[in-house]
């Protein structure tokens, strides 16, 4: 097989990278190692940016988002038992929307799909070649053989675990990363979200987070130990704990429904600042990962999936290498920020295993700031808006 870029794994990143560069005239092959059917049965972020959300429009992914997508205009924080509301909508009208991953990904399926463009599941990749090379190659499995994809580019967009990575040299050696000493209990719920409980909780008991992925199915989340039994809790003891730490002295309660999936997500924070090498970008979670106390994941591989596509189509249709060239740099800007803001969050509403009255306190103080201060509040607002894209 020959294409002009190869680029491995169906989720937000790669397939939007094969949708923009579909629109500008060049052509792409995506591998996925997963089936459709997992692709679209994963659980992600489902808060997008602005930014992003004009990225679908301007790429024609947003006919069902503007439809079905929930824009938000607050931010609730409890803590200490009492509910605050903060206003989020900056002075250009920008926004928040909610909107499921899982939509994301299946709309740009759906439109590749429709356009007959090569998009295969189920073929994972066993090894790239020559990537510092003009020829790079891709070998992977498919329908039970073993094949070559040759390209004139790579994108790795396969994710935290994915091979891409280890295939820049230095990218070890310039990763950093941070592992939290708890996770996220995750239930995804068939009931109503109550719009009076939504948003952050800080409590002695753990951190919870009510939100939704439409009007009626909701996201809830609970701190719990890595080390927690979770198939010892109950459907009620799981509602119990989210009224608990949910509380705030009103008579306000979550609707309750059915728990359709529950899931663990062990809280990290990743970087690796070495995002090419030769014919080879990685993006998204191949690159970065992030608390998804921010709601930054998916916006973050949407940035950088803006600077590469736009690199690529200036590398490939002028033989302009100033972009690509730079590309680490631009998109480091953007993801150091997102992060920063991401761990900032997470730290204030967390509590970490042996935590002081002290530690509890600096924690009221932060969440105090962003809520009864001015410069606090512009500072909430838009780290929590993004950073406009850059190329």
């Amino acid at each position: 097989m020959r294409t002009q870029v190869g680029i491995i794994g169906a989720g937000p990143a790669g397939l939007l990278l094969a949708r923009i560069l579909q629109v500008h005239g060049i052509e792409s092959v995506v591998l996925e190692g997963r089936s459709r059917d997992h692709v679209l049965a994963r659980i992600r972020a489902g808060v997008l940016e602005q930014g992003t959300v004009d990225t679908l429009n301007e790429y024609g992914v947003g006919e069902r988002l503007m439809h079905e997508g929930i824009p938000h205009a607050e931010m609730q924080l409890r803590w200490a038992g009492r509910r605050h509301a903060l206003p989020l909508v900056d002075e250009t009208n920008r926004r928040m929307t909610t909107y499921g991953q899982a939509k994301v990904v299946q709309d740009l399926i759906d439109l590749r799909e429709a356009d007959h463009l090569p998009l295969l599941f189920d073929a994972p990749v066993e090894s790239l070649e020559d990537v510092n090379s003009d020829r790079p190659r891709i070998r992977f499995a498919h329908d039970g053989q073993q094949r070559t994809l040759e390209c004139d580019f790579i994108a790795g967009c396969d994710g935290f675990h994915g091979v891409s990575r280890q295939y820049i040299p230095d990218a070890e050696e310039k990763s950093a990363l941070r592992e939290y000493p708890y996770g996220w209990f995750g239930v995804l719920v068939e009931a109503a979200p109550n719009p009076e409980i939504r948003g952050f909780a800080h409590t002695t008991r753990g951190a919870a987070v009510c939100s939704a992925r439409s009007k009626t199915i909701g996201r809830l989340y609970l701190q719990v130990d890595p080390n927690e039994n979770l198939d010892a809790w109950s459907d009620d003891d799981i509602w119990n704990e989210l009224d608990l730490r949910m509380q705030d002295g009103s008579n306000n309660r979550l609707n309750r429904g059915r728990i359709l999936q529950r899931d663990f997500a062990r809280l990290r924070a990743f970087v690796c600042e070495s995002m090419r090498f030769g014919r080879l970008c990685i993006a998204g979670d191949a690159a970065h990962i992030v608390p998804p106390s921010g709601a930054k994941g998916l916006n973050l591989a949407v940035g950088d999936v803006r600077v590469l596509a736009e690199a690529l189509r200036r590398f490939l249709t002028k033989g302009d290498t100033d972009l690509i060239d730079r590309y680490s740099e631009i998109c480091l800007r953007r993801i150091w920020h997102s992060v920063h803001w991401s761990c900032l969050l997470t730290d204030a509403i967390h509590m970490a295993p042996g935590q002081s009255r002290f530690d509890t306190q600096m924690q009221y103080e932060a969440l105090q700031h962003w809520v009864y201060t001015e410069i606090g509040r512009k500072h909430f607002v838009s780290s929590m808006l993004g950073l406009p894209y850059e190329v």
